[in-house]
């Protein structure tokens, strides 16, 4: 199953990498507040269920056409913290 859903025809782009899984759920939840179709991939060492370190990565990907747009509001929400 692609984890992009319906909108498997729109091309996407990775726009943030962290090591802990509630990061990228944040990260992905300020995105779509905002507007912007965001979709987390996680990867995820399913054997082991770790959700931080270097076995838990999780990608925030946006779609191409958004990308700029993204960024700039992932910057605006780094420097609120």
């Amino acid at each position: 199953m692609c984890p992009f859903g319906e909108h498997a025809q729109t091309r996407w782009v990775l726009l943030y990498t962290t090591n802990t899984l509630w990061e990228a759920e944040i990260v992905v939840g300020y995105l779509r507040s905002h507007g912007i179709g965001a979709v987390l991939v996680p990867q995820v060492d399913t054997t082991r269920a770790l959700t931080v370190g270097e076995l838990a990565i999780a990608k925030v990907y946006v779609p191409s056409a958004l990308y700029l747009e993204a960024a700039h509001l992932l910057e605006e929400y780094r420097l609120q913290q």
